[in-house]
């Protein structure tokens, strides 16, 4: 090894990475002892060597974790910090409700084993909270004091549940589901059979009720507005998706809005605006998210909804870039699986000085846990009064696909989604099919098309 190299020591336990002449007498992750520590002569690092690169990315959900790699792919020998509050490995939590409901296990939602993350020589620090960012001085600050220099910075910060101001939601057993540890709590909850009741009937809420009913548990459904899914069905989808929960034994309640949460320290009803109330021994609100905005704020940057981003996904101040939930993209954010990970996967591209931009695109979405066949994309509403419609009601089935000039835009598929990969690489590809497409077509004659 020559003189103006510094060694590389991996622990043996954790797969952290230590640069220094000798291993520590402690892993800091850990707390394993210098003896756990090996040598790796193939990861030393130059330490005068000015081209290296230092790229330090706070938050280690899909959006991080996919930057993290792409940069690892195309700067084989730059430094990579991942930081984060999370205390686990970095997971697939779009997989938490599969994991409530007993199809996975939690060994099986990682996104990578410990020791990938040593093999690709990607600083994973777990449990760090990040307290201000210094982009003057091109560095952030740790809670516990530590300051970490960057040359590059990718926010993948994500966002919180929103709560709304309701009376009682500080209640004992009032929960929301973002992380591992919020589902482990609620499994802790329905241990035996009780009554649980979730506000808001989005894609997560209704996923939530689904997992919660394979526990036992009798299960009401709250949504304020007059059908589910408002942002992936249109109000006949809705109807229909509604009876189908409903036969599965899941109360369903639309155009319910909730007053308060009742109880004496620990909930035990849900009284409704129009005076109905529901006996409830768990509360799981599932009313959309929040982006985690405070760090940004703080450092000056262009906020809106999310964090501010160009085509690039670098954000208004040089050398920081944001990817994922916190991120505002042409007025637009997704806060769903894909688009985070293909924002990472961009940010990462840029970063490295990559020709790359970040398009909108038509997000999908499914629903998982219910073991109903539901697939939703793009527009699934008429924009203009050129657009057409071809829907069709079938044996409890349900499809509509809306055309804009002959391309197709936005389609729902339920009960019957055999056309899901052939609507969404129409819609990817943006293929035209001009004036074959007209008012009264059947849904046969349009899947023929899409072949």
């Amino acid at each position: 090894m020559s003189d103006n190299q510094t060694k590389s020591w991996m622990c043996s336990e954790c797969g952290l990475i230590f640069h220094g002449d000798r291993a520590p007498a402690k892993c800091p992750d850990c707390g394993a002892s210098r003896d756990s520590f090996m040598l790796d002569q193939d990861k030393s690092i130059s330490i005068n060597q000015p081209n290296i690169t230092r790229f330090v990315i706070i938050g280690s959900g899909i959006a991080g974790i996919s930057a993290a790699e792409t940069i690892r792919k195309h700067d084989p020998q730059a430094s990579i910090q991942v930081i984060t509050s999370e205390h686990e490995l970095p997971y697939y939590r779009m997989n938490l409700t599969r994991y409530l409901a007993g199809e996975l296990d939690a060994g099986k939602l990682s996104l990578h084993p410990q020791a990938w993350y040593a093999q690709n020589r990607i600083d994973l620090k777990l449990d760090r909270t990040v307290s201000q960012l210094l982009p003057a001085e091109k560095a952030i600050l740790l809670l516990d004091g530590t300051r970490v220099p960057y040359d590059i910075l990718i926010l993948a910060v994500g966002a919180h549940p929103y709560v709304p101001p309701l009376k009682g939601v500080e209640l004992k057993n009032v929960l929301t589901i973002r992380t591992i540890e919020d589902v482990d709590q609620l499994l802790a909850g329905c241990c035996e059979p009780i009554d649980v009741v979730c506000i808001g009937g989005g894609l997560l809420g209704l996923e939530i009720a689904g997992a919660i009913q394979r526990r036992d548990a009798r299960v009401k459904v709250i949504e304020s507005l007059p059908w589910l899914l408002p942002r992936q069905l249109d109000q006949v989808g809705g109807r229909i998706l509604e009876e189908k929960i409903n036969a599965l034994g899941i109360n369903v309640l639309t155009a319910a809005k909730t007053s308060a949460l009742l109880g004496d320290g620990t909930v035990n009803a849900v009284q409704l605006e129009d005076g109905r109330v529901l006996s409830a021994d768990l509360v799981v609100i599932s009313t959309g998210v929040s982006a985690n905005l405070e760090l940004a704020r703080q450092a000056g940057l262009a906020v809106n909804r999310g964090i501010i981003v160009d085509d690039h996904l670098m954000t208004s101040q040089p050398d920081i870039y944001a990817a994922g939930d916190d991120t505002e993209h042409h007025g637009r954010m997704y806060g769903l699986w894909v688009p985070a990970k293909t924002q990472g996967t961009i940010a990462g591209l840029a970063a490295t000085g990559q020709e790359t931009v970040f398009e909108d695109f038509a997000p999908s979405a499914k629903l998982k846990v219910l073991g109903i066949d539901l697939f939703s994309i793009g527009q699934i509403s008429t924009q203009d009064p050129g657009d057409v419609v071809i829907s069709q009601v079938e044996n409890g089935n349900y499809a509509s696909l809306v055309f804009h000039q002959g391309m197709l835009i936005g389609a729902i598929l339920l009960g019957d989604a055999h056309l899901a990969t052939a609507v969404k690489t129409a819609i990817d590809e943006k293929r035209s099919f001009g004036d074959r497409i007209r008012t009264g077509m059947s849904l046969a004659e349009v899947a023929q098309l899409l072949k």
